[in-house]
């Protein structure tokens, strides 16, 4: 039982762990960069060691699983469309060497765009990472403004979205093209037929854990379909849908690839402001 395991953790510690076990790219990028990141932005705000917190698109749950290990956060709920986090017992085991997860960890598989303020209140923070780009995009409103809903006075919600769409790697495809701004200036049959011919091995960085699932033509498929979907949001309109919701926006931060020629057949067809920026990361407060 959940209290129970909270009652023998306060009273023993968490289960141990060993860093020193990580082989897998992935999982070190999740479990040290993005949980240092959550921490950087929502530590400023929250005492993770007393917050309620729920992850929009919480994934395999490897960064959560930081959050807890490594920051000391308390209670972390993480919902996504997909169970890719029932994998993260067997993860955590082959990776840190763990023999169970941590009693402040929870998630759940809900459907998309299902509404959350019903049943969730008072959430003291919200963290989102790269999942805002997946949303459809007449869903982008609604959903944050539920997500607000879901907030107490006061909580925040840190979102970040990496790469967006018109940075050079937008598409989500770099793991099989590495070109720039490839998939804004060819259409997607010719990004596919380059997909469907690579041959080589994807960065480790960028192999997730699902990848086993669907085998190395069954994933360009998968992430094929991904690119697809993509809702192709600026990061003005992120901060425009975001307020409209009833966000306050506290902090922002928008980095960008200044070193990369801008492609003479892209020039004058997109703003440059939306081709250099890769990467928003925003902190909302509700009032």
């Amino acid at each position: 039982m959940a209290w129970l395991r909270r009652l023998q953790e306060r009273l023993l510690g968490l289960p141990a762990w060993d860093a020193g076990k990580i082989t897998d790219e992935w999982f070190r990028a999740h479990f040290n960069h993005a949980a240092d990141v959550v921490q950087g932005w929502l530590g400023r705000s929250l005492n993770l060691s007393k917050a309620r917190l729920l992850n929009f698109g919480c994934g395999d749950g490897i960064t959560d699983l930081a959050l807890v290990l490594r920051h000391g956060a308390a209670s972390i709920h993480g919902i996504d469309i997909r169970r890719e986090y029932e994998k993260l017992p067997r993860i955590a085991r082959q990776q840190l060497g763990m023999t169970r997860l941590p009693a402040a960890l929870s998630f759940e598989a809900i459907a998309p765009n299902a509404p959350l303020a019903g049943r969730m209140r008072d959430l003291d923070g919200i963290l989102s990472w790269s999942t805002f780009e997946h949303v459809q995009r007449d869903h982008v409103l609604p959903v944050l403004a539920d997500l607000h809903a879901c907030l107490r006075p006061g909580g925040v919600f840190f979102l970040q979205i990496e790469p967006l769409f018109y940075s050079p790697w937008g598409s989500h495809l770099r793991r099989y093209d590495d070109v720039p701004w490839h998939h804004l200036m060819v259409p997607p049959e010719e990004l596919w037929r380059i997909i469907e011919a690579y041959d080589g091995q994807p960065d480790p960085a960028e192999v997730d854990f699902g990848f086993a699932d669907f085998g190395a033509d069954g994933y360009k498929r998968f992430i094929f379909k991904a690119y697809q979907a993509l809702n192709r949001l600026t990061a003005d309109e992120l901060v425009a849908i975001a307020r409209q919701a009833g966000f306050e926006v506290l902090r922002q931060e928008r980095h960008q690839y200044t070193d990369l020629p801008i492609p003479p057949a892209l020039q004058g067809r997109y703003p440059e402001s939306w081709l250099r920026n890769n990467e928003i990361l925003l902190l909302l407060g509700k009032s």
